[in-house]
């Protein structure tokens, strides 16, 4: 599925609508350059998930974690950021393997650093610039 959004704000609408659609187990992996927009699409799924904190980018822990609800069952909702990261031993600590469990949402900014660690069986999200407001966002369940 491909859309375009215009705005920060139909961007996380559109992602909004895409929570609806998540189940306990989801992994969302996110492409785009610095600035595209994945933390305002993360901020989306957030608030599709009523999570009430406000969402930013765990750029220098790596990680922030949400207790949820998601179809009627308590879970949790992590979320990676991965930008200053730079190999696999810089994410060992984050526990992955605990996380990506069948009980959690977790969604990746700059899931490309640990590709080969994530299930095949995911949600890739690339989010492309076309100009200063303007989105291509592609969504493709694996």
């Amino acid at each position: 599925m491909e859309v375009i959004s215009k705005s920060p704000r139909e961007t996380q609408k559109i992602a909004k609508d895409f929570s609806k659609d998540l189940k306990p187990g989801d992994i969302v992996a996110l492409y785009g350059d610095l600035g595209a927009g994945k933390t305002v699409f993360i901020q989306g799924i957030a608030q599709g998930l009523k999570i009430k904190k406000k969402i930013t980018s765990p750029t220098f822990v790596f990680i922030h974690s949400y207790s949820v609800k998601i179809a009627n069952q308590d879970s949790n909702f992590y979320h990676l950021d991965l930008y200053r990261g730079e190999t696999l031993h810089d994410f060992e600590s984050l526990g992955l393997d605990e996380i990506i469990n069948g009980k959690n949402v977790v969604v990746v900014e700059w899931a490309s650093k640990i590709e080969d660690r994530l299930p095949k069986k995911r949600v890739d999200v690339t989010i492309k610039a076309v100009n200063e407001y303007t989105r291509r966002i592609t969504i493709e369940r694996n």
